[in-house]
């Protein structure tokens, strides 16, 4: 039971019923506690006056006439009526109960009226005086009404009154918890838009009308949310704007060294060698930052077109093994599944580029960068690319972190690599817009391991898997 709202729904609930059974207990016994006062009360004013007239009945009229007028109490009010003489002796000689014996024997030695319960009877007994002078002890018992007797009821009644309980108190439950946690799933949905990119994200109007924690909560995150949309559409117009302001000063350097080499002395060719080498650097770093602006900025849009990735794949590793070639390096694709995604064919070429030269530039002198491509149906249907190097590896408290713009972990990723701290960060973005994800790991024995998931778009082409080796 993960969710709140049931959690907050089935409390309220189970705390409602309990509350209606233990106030309808509570009547119940107070009304049977007070049915008893009043009962002991009746007793003790009409036992007399029924005393005396059974006593009167039996001298004046005889037996007979008694046995009708006790008959006619059990018959009329329900009393189990008994006559007792002055020596304890049942008149009628109607079969009696120890307790009820005794209490005659106690009657007969008290002026007031006795009253005791027995086995869910109550009995009370009151001594009189015959016309004739004699002694007499009337001893009536009449049933208790218990707890247990004044809940009962025919099972049609008794379901239709927890029916009734259950109904009411769940729909005051539901209604409240409802109330309760609606901020909350509005918060929630808001804060999973802008976890997504999505920065416009705002919990808004859900909460109008409402001036409780939770409301303050809802607009401390819109607040919050408005701040953080500030700070990032400020940074990506701070990359895009700086960018393009360097585009004009390196354009002016490279016209200016094409023609400085016109008219250079063979000892300067090594030194203009060097600084056209970094402008290309430079040049790189450029066009990589106004990518990254234009991903982050949502400007380079997804066109849906078919994507045949396996192709794309063998291109980028069949270019990448022939730069690695003259660095002692190689790239092999030790796998490739057919698979098709629907989306943007130079950006996913770009993501893979970037990672597999990520491997390339890290992996030691002899080895090779292992490349795999193949289909599984984690997630449904995905394309999973794996790109494994033999290099150092990253620490694992930076992995994370490492798809972050211009992020270098210490000497792995030093600046003699000719790396900006970029390519990952795009490959991260453009496989974010094609709604995949990437993540690293460290190998046993050393090296790193970037795996990329695409979402496959239509069924397997009717083609053999291809299983490449060196």
């Amino acid at each position: 039971m993960n969710s709140l709202f049931l959690k907050i729904f089935l409390s309220f609930w189970l705390a409602m019923v309990l509350v209606s059974a233990t106030m309808i207990v509570s009547v119940v016994t107070t009304q049977s506690q007070f049915r008893a006062m009043r009962a002991e009360e009746f007793d003790r004013t009409v036992m007399p006056l029924m005393a005396a007239r059974a006593a009167d009945i039996l001298d004046d009229h005889g037996m007979g006439a008694l046995a009708d007028f006790l008959s006619s109490l059990q018959t009329t009010l329900h009393w189990q009526a008994f006559l007792f003489d002055d020596e304890g002796k049942e008149i009628l000689s109607q079969p009696t109960e120890p307790d009820v014996d005794a209490m005659a024997i106690s009657a007969l030695q008290s002026a007031g009226t006795i009253i005791q319960t027995s086995h869910g009877t109550r009995f009370a007994a009151t001594r009189t005086t015959g016309s004739m002078g004699t002694h007499y002890v009337l001893v009536i018992g009449t049933k208790v009404e218990s707890v247990t007797d004044v809940l009962r009821a025919p099972i049609q009644v008794q379901f239709v009154r927890a029916a009734a309980v259950l109904f009411i108190a769940g729909f005051v439950c539901f209604w409240l918890a409802r109330y309760i946690t609606a901020p909350i799933r509005d918060l929630r949905a808001a804060t999973h838009r802008l976890a997504t990119g999505n920065l416009s994200a705002r919990v808004g109007d859900a909460t109008t009308g409402r001036a409780d924690e939770l409301a303050e909560l809802s607009r401390d995150f819109d607040h919050m949310a408005e701040q953080i949309e500030s700070l990032i559409s400020s940074q990506k117009r701070l990359f895009a704007d700086i960018s393009h302001e360097l585009r004009s000063p390196l354009a002016r350097l490279t016209v200016a060294l094409g023609l400085t080499r016109l008219h250079a002395n063979p000892e300067s060719v090594k030194g203009l060698d060097r600084i056209e080498t970094e402008a290309g650097r430079l040049n790189t770093l450029i066009g990589n930052l106004l990518r990254l602006a234009r991903l982050e900025g949502g400007s380079e849009f997804l066109q849906g077109e078919q994507v045949l990735l396996d192709q794309v794949v063998a291109e980028v590793t069949a270019d990448a093994d022939y730069e690695a070639q003259s660095r002692n390096r190689h790239v092999r694709l030790v796998k490739s599944e057919p698979c098709t995604i629907l989306g943007n064919k130079e950006l996913l070429r770009s993501a893979v580029e970037n990672v597999i030269r990520n491997g390339v530039n890290y992996t030691a002198e002899g080895t090779e960068v292992q490349i795999s491509l193949q289909r599984t149906n984690a997630g449904g249907d995905t394309a999973l690319i794996s790109v494994r190097d033999h290099g150092r590896g990253v620490p694992d408290e930076a992995l994370p972190d490492i798809f972050l713009p211009f992020y270098r972990v210490g000497d792995a990723r030093d600046r003699s690599s000719g790396g900006s701290g970029l390519g990952l960060s795009i490959t991260d973005r453009a496989v974010r817009l094609h709604r995949g994800s990437v993540r690293a790991e460290n190998c046993n024995g050393g090296g790193l391991l970037i795996e990329i998931r695409l979402p496959c778009a239509g069924k397997l082409r009717n083609e053999p898997e291809k299983v490449l080796s060196a």
